[in-house]
């Protein structure tokens, strides 16, 4: 009985430790965001799309409308990239318009996906950002729903 209990303890520190832990996630997700900062706003957003086309499966038409969007906002997001590089430090006042500038951005961006997108591929969409935005908050938390 010692035996069996002993080669089951064995089997299972074994198999703990072949799992990959969180620092293997987490060097996946920091080397594809560095492959992703190489590349150009319009390569980006063409990817976004794609990805989203897949996801959410577009038309020819929603395909071509979600990249033009895809591409506003990454040419946004590039400008903010340069000025952050430059190292200025913002004032509280600043940092509240920029915040407040974004969630506006943010309410537009939604309108015009929802313009775009069939109401099953919209809730689709929402469900995939609140998702995102989990993920964000509690990166190395599995999805509980």
């Amino acid at each position: 009985m010692k035996k069996l209990l002993f080669i089951c303890f064995v089997f299972m520190g074994l198999a703990l430790q072949a799992q990959p832990g969180p620092d293997a996630k987490m060097k996946y997700r920091k080397e594809m965001k560095e492959k992703m900062d190489n590349l150009t706003p319009q390569e980006r957003a063409t990817l976004k799309a794609k990805e989203m086309t897949l996801h959410l499966d577009l038309n020819e038409k929603q395909q071509k409308q979600v990249e033009i969007l895809l591409l506003q906002q990454e040419e946004k997001r590039e400008a903010l990239r340069e000025k952050r590089k430059e190292g200025e430090e913002l004032t509280k006042e600043e940092k509240f318009a920029l915040k407040s500038k974004m969630l506006d951005e943010q309410i537009a961006f939604k309108k015009e996906m929802k313009n775009i997108l069939n109401e099953e591929q919209y809730a689709k969409f929402e469900k995939a950002q609140h998702h995102k935005g989990r993920m964000k908050k509690h990166p190395g938390k599995q999805k509980e729903e």
